[in-house]
């Protein structure tokens, strides 16, 4: 009998962490409903016009589109995202200028490629791409989190042939540094990477329908939103952009995300590259940003040559996001600046 009462029991256990997880969760996200309810919304972008034939060097069809009128601004989204993040950015920057928005591959509209390489320096082929097909003659470029990996791999490999039409780099919630430097838990994933770490992902590397569905699922609940609120942001945050955020997460096919991911713990930079960095470059962080954290924003900036950094109290790895209106404000000067130079 004592031996029935104690499996019972040893049993029960997760079954009670798991209701008090979810319990917890709902409750959570119920504050930040409650919170947000009535506040104001920035105005979104309106419709883009798309552009059709793009492809990266690797055939890869890639989607761009682009709004407004002058200088051209070219965003770059980050990881599991595609430029609808970019939507308060692209309704403000495009009074201004002319807004290009990509989604990288793998992502949004854009094919997935058919040799399945994700890598940064295939997403810096993807962005080479975008620029020939628009040919500015002046242009900024601004990347959040992978984004901002793909705009410094592309520094790296192809800016020389952009020589004087560059005239600005913008990098949000992103690193010049190895993913584990800023990532929460980085020691443990340093080493759990290669080994044991790789063949799990190369697991998810093909369509697996069952883990689909699972993850599918955890994206919808309760707890999928917890996870998305304590990953991308900061404190007191909208449960609008929450929501928002993990759609857009949900949206990429877990084989995506498990070659994607690949790409972020493989990426590395030349050091040189950053010294060559000839052009004003904005570094924007967020305190409690958990992925690319405030030190590695600070050690970005220093290892490049005319930088400057911002860091938001209390924000996250989403401050695009997070507060909108003062990242606006902050890109608006900086591009204004670089092309009035």
């Amino acid at each position: 009998m004592e031996r029935k009462f104690a499996l019972a029991l040893w049993l029960s256990v997760p079954a009670l962490t798991a209701a008090s997880l979810w319990g917890t969760a709902r409750w959570i996200r119920h504050l930040d409903e409650k919170r947000s309810a009535g506040t104001g919304e920035l105005k979104e972008s309106t419709a883009f016009t798309p552009r059709g034939d793009v492809t990266s060097a690797d055939g890869t069809r890639i989607h761009a589109e682009h709004g407004g009128e002058g200088p051209a601004v070219f965003l770059v989204h980050g990881f599991t995202c595609d430029n609808s993040i970019w939507r308060y950015q692209k309704a403000f920057l495009s009074r201004r200028f002319r807004v290009v928005a990509m989604d990288l591959r793998g992502h949004g509209r854009s094919g997935i490629p058919k040799n399945g390489d994700h890598s940064v320096e295939r997403l810096a082929e993807d962005l080479q791409a975008v620029l020939e097909a628009y040919g500015p003659k002046e242009f900024v470029l601004v990347g959040h989190s992978m984004g901002g990996f793909t705009i410094l791999k592309w520094q790296e490999r192809f800016a020389g042939g952009w020589h004087g039409r560059l005239k600005g780099i913008a990098l949000i919630n992103t690193s010049a540094l190895p993913l584990w430097e800023g990532i929460i838990l980085g020691r443990a994933l340093r080493l759990l990477y290669p080994l044991p770490l790789s063949p799990v992902i190369s697991f998810f590397e093909v369509p697996r329908p069952v883990a689909q569905k699972a993850v599918d699922a955890f994206w919808g609940s309760d707890l999928g939103y917890l996870f998305m609120r304590y990953i991308a942001f900061g404190k007191r945050p909208s449960a609008r952009e929450v929501d928002f955020q993990r759609r857009l997460t949900a949206s990429t096919p877990l084989f995506c995300f498990a070659r994607s991911a690949r790409a972020c713990l493989e990426y590395r930079l030349d050091p040189s590259s950053l010294k060559n960095i000839d052009v004003p470059v904005l570094v924007v962080g967020g305190t409690e940003d958990r992925l690319t954290g405030a030190r590695v924003a600070r050690r970005t900036a220093e290892l490049i040559p005319h930088s400057r950094l911002v860091i938001y109290n209390e924000k996250g790895h989403d401050t695009l996001l997070e507060c909108p209106e003062e990242v606006n404000r902050e890109l608006d000067a900086f591009i204004s600046e670089c092309l009035s130079k």
